[in-house]
C-alpha cells in the first residue's frame, strides 16, 4: 500500500480522534463556565433567600428531576451490597469455599499463604457479585451528567480497586488468623489494629495517596486572599488547594487528613462558579470541620463501627450450623455475608451522625462570616446543579444521603422549622 492509501485510510480514523478530543475539550470548559442554573440563582434577592424555605428557592424541574434519579440510584445501592452478600453466603453455603480452600492447601503448603490467597478470593468474588449493580449506578450517573469520568476510566478504576480490596482483604484474613493460632488475645490485638489502620490512613491520606490519585495546584491569588482573611479571623490554619478536573459540578470541597496533616481540597469547578461571599461560606464550612477536628471524630467512628460489626458477624456465624467440611477459613465466607448485612445496618447511624456534622459546620461557617444569604445560596446552587432533592425520601436518607438535607440546612441558618417530614 503506497504512503497515499495509507494517509486516506487512516483519515478518518483521525478525525474521529480530532472529534472525540474538541468534544471532550467543550464540555470541560462548558463545565468550568455559570450556566443557567447559576445565572437563575444568582438572580434570587437576598430577602428572598432569608424568607423563604429551600423548597420554594430551588428549580421545579430539577427538584422532579432529582426525584427520579433517587428513585434509580438508591435500588442501585441496596441491590449492589445484598449482591455481595448473597455471593458470598452461596459461595460458603455451596462448599465452594471449601473446595477452593483445599486446591489452594494442595498447590501451597504454607498455610499463611494460603490463608492471604483466601483472602483475596473472597473480596474478588464480593467485587465480582457487586460489579453488574454498580455498573448500573455508574451508567445512570453518566446519564444525567452527575461524573464526566468515561467508561473506560471507570473500568480502570474499578479494577484497580479489586485488585486493591483483594490485597488487603487477603492481609486482613491471613494476620488475623494467624494471630488466633497464637493468642487468646487475638481479638485485643487485632482491634487496636483497626484503630491504627483507620486513623493512620485518614491522616495520611494528604500526604501520600490523595497527591498520587488526583492533581492539587495552589489555589488562585483572589481565592487565596479570602482563604488568608477568614483562617485569620478563625484563628485555625489548613493548607487550601485547588484540585484540578474532579468531574463534579459543583459539590467539590473537603478536608484531608486531620492535626498537623490537615488540608482542604476546593474543586476547580467551585471556583469558577461560586461567588466569592458564597465561596467564603464553603471555605469557612471546612475550617469548621478543622477547628472541631471532625475528621478525626469520622475516622475514630469508622474504625468503632467496623470493630463492632466484625464482632456481630462473627457471633452470630458462630451460632449458625457448620458444615461437614467447615474450617475457620472457609466460615470466613459466611462472615464476609453476615458483614455486608450489618454494614447495610450501621450506613443510616453512619449518615446520620455526618448530617449532624454538616450542620455544626454550617453554624460554624454562617458565624464566621455573618452572611446567611449566601449560606443559602450557595446551598440552593449545590442542590440545583448535583439534583439533590430537597427533601429526599426516607430510604435515600437513610442510605445515601451523608448530610442534612437542603431543607433542614436552610431552615437551620435562616431559624425556620424545616419543612420535610
Amino acid at each position: 500500500m503506497s504512503l497515499r492509501s495509507r494517509v486516506r485510510a487512516a483519515l478518518p480514523f483521525a478525525c474521529a480522534a480530532l472529534c472525540i478530543i474538541a468534544t471532550t475539550l467543550v464540555a470541560e470548559a462548558a463545565a468550568l463556565r455559570p450556566n443557567g442554573i447559576d445565572h437563575r440563582v444568582d438572580a434570587l434577592p437576598d430577602a428572598m433567600l432569608l424568607a423563604r424555605p429551600a423548597a420554594a428557592l430551588v428549580d421545579g424541574a430539577r427538584q422532579a428531576a432529582a426525584a427520579r434519579l433517587e428513585h434509580w440510584l438508591v435500588p442501585g445501592f441496596l441491590i449492589s451490597i445484598l449482591a455481595q452478600v448473597l455471593a458470598l453466603a452461596y459461595f460458603w453455603q455451596s462448599g465452594a469455599a471449601a473446595r477452593l480452600r483445599d486446591a489452594l492447601r494442595r498447590a501451597v503448603r504454607d498455610e499463611f499463604v494460603v490463608r492471604f490467597l483466601f483472602g483475596c478470593s473472597l473480596a474478588f468474588v464480593a467485587r465480582a457479585a457487586a460489579f453488574v449493580p454498580e455498573f448500573y449506578r455508574y451508567r445512570i450517573e453518566r446519564a444525567w451528567s452527575l461524573t464526566a469520568q468515561l467508561l473506560h476510566a471507570w473500568s480502570a478504576q474499578y479494577a484497580i480497586n479489586t485488585l486493591v480490596s483483594m490485597l488487603v482483604a487477603g492481609i486482613v484474613v491471613a494476620v488475623v488468623l494467624w494471630l488466633v493460632d497464637r493468642t487468646h488475645q487475638w481479638y485485643i490485638y487485632t482491634t487496636v489494629a483497626i484503630f491504627a489502620a483507620s486513623i493512620g490512613i485518614a491522616y495520611l491520606n494528604p500526604l501520600l495517596i490523595a497527591p498520587r490519585v488526583d492533581r492539587f495546584v495552589p489555589l488562585p491569588a483572589a481565592v487565596q486572599r479570602v482563604a488568608d482573611r477568614l483562617e485569620a479571623r478563625a484563628h485555625v490554619g489548613a493548607p487550601m488547594l485547588e484540585q484540578l478536573h474532579i468531574g463534579a459540578h459543583r459539590d467539590a470541597s473537603y478536608v484531608l487528613g486531620f492535626g498537623s496533616s490537615t488540608s482542604i481540597a476546593v474543586g476547580d469547578v467551585l471556583i469558577a462558579v461560586a461567588s466569592p461571599r458564597e465561596l467564603a461560606f464553603d471555605l469557612g464550612n471546612e475550617l469548621g470541620y478543622v477547628a472541631m477536628n471532625l475528621a478525626w471524630r469520622v475516622a475514630f467512628a469508622d474504625a468503632l463501627f467496623l470493630i463492632i460489626g466484625a464482632a456481630l458477624a462473627v457471633t452470630i456465624a458462630d451460632r449458625i450450623g457448620f458444615r461437614r467440611d467447615d474450617d475457620p477459613v472457609s466460615r470466613l465466607a459466611l462472615v464476609g455475608a453476615l458483614l455486608g448485612l450489618i454494614y447495610l445496618a450501621v450506613v443510616p447511624i453512619d449518615n446520620a451522625m455526618l448530617a449532624r456534622m454538616s450542620l455544626a459546620a454550617d453554624r460554624y461557617a454562617v458565624a464566621l462570616t455573618g452572611d446567611r444569604a449566601s449560606a443559602v445560596r450557595s446551598i440552593v446552587r449545590d442542590t440545583d446543579e448535583n439534583l439533590k432533592e430537597v427533601c429526599p425520601d426516607v430510604f435515600a436518607r437513610l442510605f445515601m444521603s451523608d448530610t442534612a438535607s437542603p431543607a433542614e440546612r436552610v431552615a437551620a441558618i435562616n431559624g425556620l422549622p424545616s419543612t420535610c417530614p
